[in-house]
């Protein structure tokens, strides 16, 4: 079973996957030209074009339910956050000055209650909302919240290295998540700020989110 596990994440690499399929794509062409069987390529040219989404679709749904039973959200209240570029060993994986064409890494800075952690930069989806100010929350104010997501203690390495390829992807729901609420007046909410810029000195999408470089 854990031989199988390990086929499975590793078919469900993309750089793996790709190279495998259009390994097999070629071969599998290769052969029904060379047999010459005019009647059935088209059919066979469908078959082993689309088979390779359905197997990568059905790993995928394997991934998904094992990084959701393994990890968990904790959240966090976070009271600022800042972008900075940082230098690492990628091998060792600790703070180290080398070359910089080789270390580069985008990260966030995210102050919280639990004290301050540094986040990778493709790991984290800023969620910015706007709400009515009240008498708790006056105009200008935000609340941040920070969602992490932690692994399993237990989780073995080819599975971490998966969960990390994930989080950094563009799909939400694998990342770590910065909410952050910001608070104006009544005029301001119920104005038409698409694309144009409101009273926060920030600008606004068709979907009302708060541009985050506001907030660094």
């Amino acid at each position: 079973m854990r031989v199988i596990n390990r086929i499975v994440y590793f078919l469900a690499d993309y750089v793996n996957f790709l190279r495998i399929s259009l390994i097999v794509i070629g071969i599998t062409l290769t052969i029904t030209v060379n047999l010459q069987i005019k009647d059935m390529v088209l059919p066979i040219v469908i078959t082993t074009v689309l088979t390779p989404f359905l197997i990568f679709y059905l790993l995928d749904s394997i991934i998904s339910a094992d990084f959701k039973k393994l990890t968990k959200k904790v959240k966090y209240e976070a009271t600022k956050y800042s972008e900075v570029i940082m230098l690492i060993n990628r091998k060792q994986e600790y703070l180290y000055l080398i070359e910089e064409e080789n270390a580069k890494k985008r990260c966030y800075l995210i102050a919280t209650d639990d004290g301050e952690k540094t986040v990778e930069k493709d790991t984290v989806h800023i969620n910015n909302k706007i709400r009515l100010a009240d008498n708790e929350h006056k105009v200008g104010s935000t609340d941040m919240e920070y969602i992490e997501v932690e692994y399993d203690k237990n989780l073995p390495e080819y599975k971490r290295n998966l969960f990390d390829q994930r989080m950094r992807s563009k799909n939400y729901k694998y990342k770590n998540q910065l909410n952050i609420i910001n608070y104006v007046s009544k005029e301001v909410l119920s104005g038409n700020y698409r694309g144009t810029c409101n009273a926060l000195g920030g600008k606004i999408n068709e979907n009302n989110q708060q541009n985050s470089l506001f907030f660094r």
